[in-house]
């Protein structure tokens, strides 16, 4: 299992990446308005890029993504079973990536101010209980590891905005029945991360980088497969996707 936090940092060049995406990825990020949403979008997608390239041994114009019944995304075409997941926040892109079967899913939330819509939103009437209960400097904390840890769930199991998030972990609900682990990584203050899995064993850290080397990395590779150097040889130390030893 391997997790990255990628953060925005400086710019990278837009314009030098979209020829490496596909042509509907590229109809997408016409539609973002914003730059920066724009930019956590090619962050995701270079990262699953480059994880298709290792695991799988594809060429970028080879990669194909595909959609689940809810909207789950994934490979075609797989070799070896494995999942991810990618989410965004804030001047944050996460990722994680499963291997041998194991399902995985990620959430990460820039921990702003709570108000009572965003508490009715995330949490049932017992939670809310709970919350109330503490003092105000733990409040925050509460609810955003528990919203994490809910939509981090949800992703792993592929149906995300279908099912509310504060009947999530609710004993009478019966969606919520396979076995899973939870593991969050304290890598910014102003930020909650939250990995879910049905592997218990988790890397101690997530593995950070900057936006730009992570596009340097995948410009890299990209060129390189172009002039049809094996893939091995293009391979940076920035990013190393192979399994972690597990102890």
């Amino acid at each position: 299992m391997m997790i990255i936090a990628v953060s925005l940092g400086a710019a990278f060049s837009i314009s030098e990446l979209l020829p490496y995406v596909s042509p509907e990825y590229r109809v997408k990020s016409s539609r973002l308005k914003r730059e920066d949403d724009v930019r956590r979008s090619l962050i995701g997608d270079m990262m699953v890029r480059l994880c298709a390239m290792d695991i799988e041994g594809l060429r970028n114009e080879e990669i194909r993504v595909e959609r689940g019944v809810f909207g789950k995304p994934r490979l075609q075409f797989m070799r070896e079973p494995w999942d991810y997941n990618i989410s965004h926040s804030g001047k944050w892109v996460t990722g994680i990536v499963g291997r041998k079967g194991q399902r995985v899913g990620i959430d990460i939330q820039k921990m702003d101010a709570v108000n009572p819509s965003l508490s009715r939103y995330t949490m049932s009437a017992a939670e809310i209980k709970q919350y109330l209960s503490l003092p105000p400097e733990q409040q925050k904390q509460y609810l955003y590891e528990l919203w994490t840890r809910k939509e981090s769930y949800l992703k792993m199991e592929g149906i995300g905005i279908n099912v509310p998030i504060r009947s999530v972990f609710l004993e009478e609900n019966p969606m919520y029945a396979a076995a899973c682990y939870f593991k969050q990584y304290a890598m910014d203050s102003g930020y909650k991360l939250t990995a879910c899995s049905t592997d218990f064993r988790f890397p101690d850290e997530c593995l950070v980088v900057k936006s730009t080397d992570l596009a340097e990395v995948f410009l890299r590779r990209c060129r390189e497969q172009t002039v049809h150097l094996p893939l091995n040889e293009s391979k940076l130390p920035i990013v190393d996707l192979k399994e972690p030893v597990l102890q």
